[in-house]
């Protein structure tokens, strides 16, 4: 009975090991894509959602314009963010999931970084002011920090 308890743990921090390294690639990625984007493309600035306004229905709008934009570097940009979103949500779960306390508050600093930058992505689009992007790799920052921090826990 303990030896099943004790493997069931170690499933679950395998598990959690798994997750935590494939978001730090996937965030690295997103990172380059980013950095890709903000040296070689320039995004219009008048656009639906531009400009002043509500924020939050013009950052909308200003998202759902980047699928539609014809700039690929800036729709993968989009995607990926939706999948390190996602992503985030999955590793407080697991993170839940593996019993370690210190984990779940990681994995919910991670995702709160993640979705600081996506918030902070769409108010470039919205604004185009430079301060958006340095918030963004501030966002990419704190959430690296964290999850490498998952990863020596659960080591």
């Amino acid at each position: 009975m303990i030896a099943a308890m004790v493997s069931e743990t170690a499933r679950r921090l395998g598990v959690l090991r798994r997750r935590t390294a494939a978001t730090l690639i996937v965030l690295v990625v997103q990172f380059l894509v980013g950095m890709s984007l903000n040296l070689y493309v320039t995004i219009p600035t008048h656009h639906p959602g531009a400009g002043s306004g509500p924020y939050l229905s013009g950052a909308l709008s200003s998202v759902l314009w980047s699928f539609s934009s014809g700039l690929p570097l800036l729709i993968v940009h989009v995607l990926i963010g939706v999948v390190l979103l996602l992503n985030g949500i999955e590793l407080v779960v697991h993170s839940a999931r593996s019993g370690r306390r210190a984990a779940v508050w990681l994995a919910a600093v991670g995702l709160t970084a993640i979705i600081f930058a996506g918030f902070n992505g769409a108010s470039f689009l919205k604004y185009s002011q430079n301060i958006s992007s340095m918030l963004m790799s501030a966002g990419f920052a704190l959430a690296v920090t964290c999850y490498v921090a998952i990863l020596s826990l659960a080591g």
